[in-house]
């Protein structure tokens, strides 16, 4: 299973930075079968022996028609006239159908056996690819991303995909056999009515060009309102205990309307424009097919072609028609498949990916962080959020950094963390530029826990042991104990077994902060970061989580951010944000023994 993993994931990487990159929606998606074109040829393979009956029906059809009006004719001027030999001809060309037909159960099994194996994997693959992508990329781009239209590409949009994927196969290859057969054997036997076959085609690919434009811009359109839809529906859901605390559903409710409304005139839209393009070309194929029949009745009136032939002929054109009718009706399909496949493209072929390959791996971490002149802009930002910041801090100190909202605080953080990365100046990590490093490796040595603690809906063993194997419980034990989580643990039915439920909503919020500290201190960080962690607790839970916290930052690099500037008292140093500037930096004593310092005033302001 585990060597499975590992050559679905190097598929995918190759994937990633070759196969969907730079090439055309149908290019990738050939290029998405690699390592299952065997099966596309057992696929094909076993089409052309399971349809066969379907091609062989008109000849024999013909066959046995002209023999028998050969026989009728004979017994006009002969009654009672026998042909041994005409019951034996019809008798042989019976026993083929029949044998031909009854082939059809093990290959048409066999066909749908590798077809289904084929395609599934591309779906597979290309979900994959995507989760993979969506860990790679940057945090600008989460930032801007929503995660219900996320959610869409890698349902809704992947699901076109395999549906495309699937119509590729079974209609292209159906109606290309199809129409293959019947031009081979009708030029073989008449060119003249093969020229009626041959206009099809070009008239095909007139009809599609005509509407291609409008097919592609209305399901562009949908696909963008059901992705809105999307995300408004991962809002609502979110939004609902807001929701109905303040009594606004029928806000919500009708928010939600107007993007239905919209999806329904898009859908419309859509549905029109698809059904003109269906009816038009039924319309002009049925006529080609009409003007074929006459003029087979014209070539047997005169006495060019037989009775037989006319059936045969009309049969195989029928199966043109059908074939190329069968491409066009899958167009809407196709162009849906498509623009999803684009859709997809905005995840896999976004340059916003954090760069890691090719870069120094960290094994090992003394602490000492450096920043030298930083100053950061977000795309969007109009002034840096973090200007000129000059801080040394070494191994093992604990700097606490405060400030008004917007003063840099969060951006200083995801600075070291990796999320952002400096537009000027640059952060040493034990003295190496960190541009010059691989944050994923870098990222072994490091814990965050932040204001709002990211639980899944696992057990608390799975939340705290989260992305480390082979934990003893001991080692469980002893960052429980750290951490003050055996106190409530112990009491839970299960245990550290317990579901938790979504987001951890079976604890209560000094519960979840401690889990997050003992999930810390399993890692075993050289430094931390602690975003906030006790300011939405109550006095109880801010006690347990602060006596946790100082168990976990000790002799480790710690980096507290604050607004409660009690929580703050035992920091090595403390820094005082403004505007993107440090304007203060000192002991949490030296700063209040002066009136007049930033920190002092901000101090005041809590008393």
């Amino acid at each position: 299973m585990i060597a499975s993993l590992r050559s679905t994931e190097q598929q995918l990487q190759s994937t990633l930075d070759s196969t969907y990159r730079n090439k055309s929606p149908l290019r990738t998606l050939w290029a998405l079968f690699q390592g299952r074109r065997w099966h596309l040829l057992g696929v094909v393979i076993c089409f052309v022996i399971k349809n066969s009956p379907v091609w062989v029906l008109p000849i024999v059809t013909g066959n046995i028609i002209t023999r028998i009006t050969e026989l009728y004719t004979a017994r006009a001027t002969n009654p009672g006239l026998t042909d041994p030999t005409a019951v034996r001809f019809i008798a042989v060309n019976a026993a083929i159908m029949f044998l031909l037909i009854v082939q059809n159960v093990p290959t048409h099994t066999l066909y749908a056996s590798l077809l289904s194996a084929s395609v599934r994997q591309v779906q597979m693959v290309l979900r994959s690819a995507i989760v993979v992508r969506l860990q790679q990329l940057s945090m600008s781009f989460h930032d801007n991303a929503h995660s219900g239209k996320l959610q869409s590409k890698v349902l809704r949009d992947v699901e076109a995909v395999e549906g495309l994927s699937r119509l590729m196969v079974e209609n292209l290859l159906s109606g290309s056999v199809s129409l293959g057969v019947a031009l081979s054997i009708t030029l073989s036997r008449a060119p003249s009515v093969a020229l009626f076959f041959l206009i099809t085609v070009p008239m095909a690919v007139m009809i599609s060009r005509v509407f291609r434009h409008r097919l592609r811009k209305r399901n562009e359109e949908f696909r963008r309102e059901v992705e809105e839809m999307s995300g408004k529906v991962s809002e609502m859901i979110e939004m609902i205990p807001i929701t109905r605390a303040h009594a606004v559903e029928g806000t919500e409710v009708e928010r939600l309307h107007v993007q239905l409304l919209r999806i329904r005139h898009s859908g419309r839209k859509l549905d029109t424009a698809n059904n003109l393009f269906g009816s038009f070309a039924w319309a002009t194929f049925q006529s080609f097919q009409l003007a074929c029949f006459l003029f087979n009745i014209y070539q047997c009136y005169m006495g060019k072609i037989t009775i037989g032939d006319v059936i045969m002929y009309q049969a195989f054109f029928g199966m043109v028609v059908g074939a190329v009718q069968g491409f066009l009706n899958i167009v809407p399909q196709m162009t849906s498949g498509i623009e999803s496949m684009r859709s997809i493209g905005e995840v896999l072929e976004s340059p916003d990916v954090e760069h890691n390959d090719g870069k120094a791996s960290v094994t090992a971490v003394k602490g000492r962080i450096t920043f030298d002149r930083i100053s950061y802009t977000y795309p969007s930002g109009d002034r840096p959020s973090v200007k000129d910041l000059s801080l040394d801090i070494a191994p093992g100190e604990c700097i606490a950094v405060v400030g008004e909202s917007g003063s840099g605080k969060s951006t200083m953080m995801n600075l070291i963390i990796g999320f952002r990365r400096p537009t000027g100046g640059r952060i040493l990590l034990d003295g190496v530029d960190m541009a010059t490093i691989n944050f994923r490796t870098f990222r072994r040595f490091l814990a965050v826990v932040p204001q709002q603690t990211v639980l899944f809906s696992g057990s608390i063993r799975d939340n705290i042991t989260y992305g480390l194997k082979h934990v003893t419980d001991a080692q469980l034990r002893n960052a429980l104990d750290m951490a003050n989580c055996a106190e409530f643990v112990n009491r839970l039915p299960k245990g550290l077994d317990t579901p938790i439920g979504s987001h951890g909503g079976k604890l209560s919020g000094g519960q979840r902060q401690r889990i997050a500290i003992a999930r810390a201190l399993l890692r075993d960080p050289r430094i931390i970061i602690l975003d906030e962690a006790t300011s939405a607790l109550d006095v109880q839970s801010e006690f347990l989580v602060q006596e946790a916290i100082n168990r976990l930052i000790a002799g480790r690099t710690t980096f507290i951010v604050a607004h409660r500037l009690s929580t703050i008292r035992n920091a090595s140093r403390v820094v005082v944000m403004k505007d993107g500037k440090m304007v203060e930096s000192g002991t949490h004593e030296e700063l209040l023994s002066s009136s007049e310092s930033a920190f002092s005033k901000l101090h005041a302001l809590q008393l």
